[in-house]
């Protein structure tokens, strides 16, 4: 019992500067939105939006429960556990309601995958947006 409480007590920091960390909305830059309001990204995000305004269909890089960017996104745009937007996500999946996902857990994965599709967009750290590749770019949140 002692083990696991030592080993709560030292991973503690590490939760609490991930939920600290501030991340941003990127896309593919050959996706031609400029910049989306806060609701817009909810849209986006929960997959009531399915397409860009340009037809162009979304296709959502998350990552898994336990990922600082999952964490990030539910806390700070659905308000909601982290599982709860991932259930929502794999029934709309399920249901044929939206693209399946790709997944990435850290920042390198995500940029990866926005770099494979017009539609794509996801989320990344405050820190990597700084220093994106190009094909990739960050949408400012009105």
């Amino acid at each position: 019992m002692r083990a696991l409480l030592v080993a709560c007590v030292l991973l503690l920091p590490a939760r609490l500067a991930a939920a600290d960390t501030a991340f941003v909305v990127v896309k593919n830059a050959k996706n031609p939105t400029p910049a989306l309001s806060v609701a817009d990204a909810k849209g986006v995000f929960s997959g009531r939006t399915k397409t860009w305004a340009n037809g162009e269909p979304i296709v959502l890089v998350i990552g898994s429960e336990d990922s600082p960017a999952m964490h990030w996104l539910a806390d700070h745009v659905f308000h909601v556990p982290a599982k709860t937007v991932l259930a929502k996500i794999k029934q709309d999946v399920f249901h044929g309601d939206v693209l399946h996902p790709l997944s990435a857990d850290d920042d390198a994965k995500t940029v990866t995958r926005i770099l494979s599709g017009a539609g794509v967009v996801g989320l990344v750290s405050e820190a990597t947006a700084h220093t994106l590749p190009a094909g990739v770019v960050a949408v400012p949140l009105r």
